[in-house]
């Protein structure tokens, strides 16, 4: 199986503040380069305070992401409205992830061009066991439904809503939710015969994310 990674993972210092710099051009005039010394610091503070978050190696991952993302987002909400801080950081961190939706549908949920019929099917076998391995023990997972036609896994724990609630900055949790985004506009193609839903989350002070599918197609074809 794929190592335990998502295009966003990647995240960096220097991708956040090129995002930045670019989107506002003159309007915000700074010394960029002394920025981003300022935002891979504080990162480094934030790894060596938060370690113990971090229970395994998916963990280190999403922690390296999370410190990354809220030391340039201490470092620049001074200077930038912060909602327009955050949507700038989804366009850049969602940009990648965008132009390997169709690997990252095979490698999450198992879902096959070759047969986009059986999606449902894949994503009821696939997405909380797949999860687990691929996000580590910091989220965990709950079935509350599945059968033929819904599968509804709740997430009850997120490692993206412990590490910024415990940073005072809850409110860069819905950044992550918003990514979600991506592949959840990929399966509104109706060869997946998928409908998503997420009604709550724990970033909007939620008892859980809940990720519902629905079978909209046929079964007699898979």
């Amino acid at each position: 199986m794929t190592a335990p990674r998502l295009s966003f993972g990647d995240t960096s210092v220097t991708a956040l503040v090129t995002a930045v710099r670019q989107a506002l051009g003159p309007e915000c005039p700074a010394d960029w380069e002394q920025v981003a010394s300022a935002v891979a610091l504080r990162a480094d503070e934030l790894l060596a305070a938060n370690r113990h978050m971090a229970l395994d190696p998916p963990g280190e991952q999403w922690l390296r992401t999370c410190a990354t993302v809220l030391a340039a987002y201490e470092e620049l909400k001074p200077s930038v409205d912060p909602a327009r801080l955050l949507r700038i950081f989804l366009n850049a961190m969602a940009a990648p992830f965008r132009q390997q939706v169709s690997a990252y549908l095979e490698s999450r949920f198992g879902i096959s061009d070759d047969a986009p019929q059986e999606a449902f099917s894949r994503i009821s076998e696939n997405f909380q066991t797949r999860g687990e391995q691929r996000f580590g023990a910091s989220f965990r997972y709950a079935t509350e439904v599945r059968d033929e036609r819904r599968n509804f896994v709740n997430i009850q724990r997120c490692f993206f809503n412990d590490f910024f609630r415990a940073n005072r900055a809850a409110e860069v949790t819905a950044l992550f939710c918003a990514l979600d985004k991506v592949w959840a506009e990929a399966l509104e193609d109706p060869r997946y015969g998928v409908r998503f839903e997420r009604p709550t989350t724990l970033a909007a002070d939620g008892d859980a994310c809940r990720f519902q599918f629905h079978r909209t197609g046929s079964m007699q074809h898979e």
